[in-house]
Order: structure tokens, then sequence, then C-alpha cells
């Protein structure tokens, strides 16, 4: 008996479909993703056996590098412009506009406030080196009373209330998405001195700012 032979056909699949729903992927998490800044100091904090999430957004973040130096940073360029504002008041100190640009183009905050003027004259070369041998002031300020707060403390109230101005300014909606006010991030270097942790500690407490998350790298128990 002779057996049938079934007609062998090519398969067509029509790919259009994917590619569309490829690029309308990959614009979702262009729009969406939070691009990490490269930060001019970087640390190399402890290793903790809590793990917790750490805000992506909202956050006022405090490094402290192995020297005990201290900067800041926030991810939000409208809480910074309001903060620096704030401390060229407090400080007596004048930026042209084009100055502020520069300074609101900077990752973190690591140079008195008297020396900006002229920190903003030089290349960033020059400022990176700048930075990484000052940092903020966590003493009391030298040219004022001695109850006055030091130039760190200034900055965090600065900076936590032009992130509440800007909230506050916000729609219904936005606010609803929208963290209500500035989470504090400590990232210390493991090898930073303590009396420098315990400083920070001391003028956060000092500002009735209490509540703070340490940023630690996560280790396992059987590590």
């Amino acid at each position: 008996m002779a057996k049938l032979k079934v007609k062998k056909s090519d398969v067509w699949i029509d790919m259009t479909p994917m590619s569309d729903v490829m690029v309308l992927l990959l614009t979702f998490f262009m729009l969406s993703a939070n691009f990490v800044k490269n930060e001019v100091v970087k640390v190399t904090t402890p290793y903790s056996e809590t793990m917790a999430k750490v805000p992506s957004t909202a956050t006022l973040d405090i490094t402290i590098d192995p020297e005990g130096r201290v900067f800041l940073a926030t991810d939000k360029t409208v809480t910074m412009s309001k903060a620096l504002d704030q401390m060229l008041t407090e400080r007596g100190v004048t930026l042209t506009k084009e100055q502020k640009e520069a300074f609101l183009q900077e990752t973190q905050i690591g140079i008195p406030v008297k020396q900006l003027p002229e920190f903003l004259t030089k290349n960033h070369e020059d400022q990176v080196k700048l930075m990484k041998a000052a940092g903020i002031p966590t003493d009391s300020l030298k040219d004022s009373r001695e109850d006055q707060m030091s130039e760190f403390q200034l900055w965090v109230k600065a900076l936590k209330k032009g992130y509440k101005d800007w909230y506050n300014e916000q729609d219904d909606a936005t606010k609803a998405s929208a963290a209500d006010k500035l989470e504090i991030c400590i990232k210390a270097d493991a090898s930073a001195p303590y009396i420098t942790f315990k400083q920070v500690i001391n003028e956060l407490q000092d500002i009735t700012e209490s509540r703070y998350k340490l940023v630690t790298q996560y280790k396992k128990s059987d590590e």
C-alpha cells in the first residue's frame, strides 16, 4: 500500500508585534529608571546582616570618607536650588546666575559656602581636588555666635525645607506618588573615624533629626 506523503511547508512567523513590544518595554524602562549620578567621593561601606531597602528618590545622602570628611547630596535639583539660595543668604555670599547653574551640576556638596565663588571659577579636575581636601564643616561657625549651627546643620535644614517647599507646591496627584519629606541616609566608609560618625549623629540630633538610615553592604550570616 502506498504511503501518503505530507507536503512540507515553511513556517513563517511575523515578528513585527514582538519588535513593537520590545520597543515599548525599552521606552518604559528608560523613562521610569532612576539614573545614578557619578559621585566625586566614593566610599566602601561596612557589611551588615540586616537587609532593608534604601529609597531611590527623596533622599538626603550624607557621605563620610576614610579621612572623616563629610559630604552631602540629594537627588532633586529643585531641592538643591532652594537650599542653595537659603545658604547664600545665611552666609552672606553672592553667586552669579552662571555660577548657580554650575553648582547645581555638582553631584555632591563638599566645600564651605564662603569658598564657593572661588571654587566655581576652577576647572573640574581642580574642583574635585578641592572637594576631596575640604568637606562640609561640622564644627561651630567661628565667625558668629558660639551657639549658632554648623554649616552641616544649616545645609541639612535648608535641604529638608527646600524639599518640603517643593512638595507643598505640587498638585494632589504628584503628592500621592511622592514622599512627603527627605529621608536621611548616612553612608560612611568602613575605615571612617568613629569620632566623625558620632559627631554627625550628634549634630543631627541637635536639630531634632533623629530618624535616618545607615547604608551598608549586605552580607549573609554564613559568609
